[in-house]
Parts: structure tokens; C-alpha cells; sequence
């Protein structure tokens, strides 16, 4: 007879946290329950839009910054390698161009010349071009809209099953804590009753 108050509470915190659990989810179009005047729609269904809204601002705010995206483009080493290849067809011109005809102590010279103000200028011009390329990049790489819009696109049924393919070991384990709990209660009622016999 004892051990049926821990089965109950078992078996009712389970089905409780197995009810919440779904109810993320579903009913995925509002049911009204006539008795009690109201509408019951899953969190999922119900909110997504202020979930994708949300995630958007989370992702473009603290996971992906623009300044971090940024910092992953690596501009600076692009900018080395159009140096490199600037300087290198300054180089072929001048090896193949007229200056060969030049006697050597003047082509080194000119070479010389051509090489440093060709770097000079061209990493003025890049640096210049990466100012403004960083900050038209800030002002118009918004993630936010884009996760927003995606998230918003994805049909509730799609975004349920990835839920629960990212967490679905916990919402085992939440309906799992239930039936565990229950029992503890119920065990603890037991243990009440029969000392109050």
C-alpha cells in the first residue's frame, strides 16, 4: 500500500514534465479550452518570431560582433600579398620594359625608386581602401535580420526537430527529474502517513 504513493508521485511528475516538455512545441495552432475561456498554443509556435528576433540580436551582439568577423578576414594579410604583387610588376616592367637598355648603376637605381614608391603608395591606398572597406562593413553587415529571418522562415515543425537534436538528452532528463521527484514526494508522504499511524 506504501510504496503506492511513490509509484503515483512517479508516474504524475513524469507525465508533468513530460507535458511541459511538449508543450515547447505544441499544439502548434492556439486550441481554446472551452471551460476555462482561454487559448493554449506552444511556446514554440506562440513565440518564434520573438525567438528568432532575439537569437538574431544575441548572435549579431555577443557570438559573431562584426569587429570579430572582421578580425577573421584577415585584411592586413591581403593587404601584404597586393604589396607583394604590386612590387613584383613593378619588378617584371622594369626587367622587361626599356629600362634594361639603361646602363646598371642607373636601372638599380630606378628599380630602386620605382620599387619603394610603388610600395609606398600602394599601401597608402590600401590602407585607405580598408578604412573605408571596415567601416562600410560595420555600418552594413547586420546579422541580426539575416538569423532573424531565417530563424523566422523555418517551419515549426523543422526548428521542434533541431531543438531536439541539439537538446534532446535534456529534455529526456527533465521528464526523467519529474518522475524522480515524484517519487521522493511521494516516498516522503509515506514516510508521513505511516508515522502519523
Amino acid at each position: 500500500m506504501w510504496i503506492l504513493l511513490p509509484l503515483a508521485g512517479a508516474l504524475i511528475g513524469w507525465i508533468t514534465n513530460l507535458l511541459a516538455v511538449r508543450m515547447i512545441f505544441r499544439p502548434r495552432d492556439p486550441v481554446r479550452i472551452p471551460l476555462l475561456g482561454m487559448r493554449v498554443q506552444g511556446l514554440l509556435p506562440k513565440r518564434q518570431a520573438d525567438l528568432a528576433r532575439s537569437v538574431g540580436e544575441v548572435v549579431e551582439r555577443d557570438l559573431l560582433p562584426v569587429d570579430e568577423l572582421l578580425a577573421l578576414l584577415e585584411l592586413d594579410r591581403y593587404r601584404e600579398q597586393v604589396l607583394e604583387h604590386v612590387v613584383g610588376q613593378v619588378d617584371e616592367r622594369l626587367a622587361n620594359g626599356w629600362s634594361r637598355y639603361l646602363p646598371e648603376s642607373i636601372r638599380r637605381g630606378l628599380v630602386t625608386y620605382a620599387r619603394s614608391t610603388a610600395a609606398r603608395e600602394t599601401a597608402l591606398v590600401l590602407d585607405e581602401v580598408g578604412v573605408r572597406l571596415t567601416e562600410d562593413l560595420r555600418s552594413r553587415v547586420k546579422l541580426a535580420p539575416l538569423v532573424e529571418s531565417q530563424m523566422a522562415r523555418l517551419r515549426t515543425d523543422e526548428l521542434e526537430r533541431l531543438l531536439w537534436q541539439v537538446a534532446g538528452h535534456e529534455f529526456r532528463w527533465i521528464e526523467y527529474l519529474g518522475a524522480i521527484l515524484g517519487f521522493a514526494i511521494g516516498l516522503g508522504q509515506a514516510a508521513v502517513l505511516a508515522a502519523l499511524r
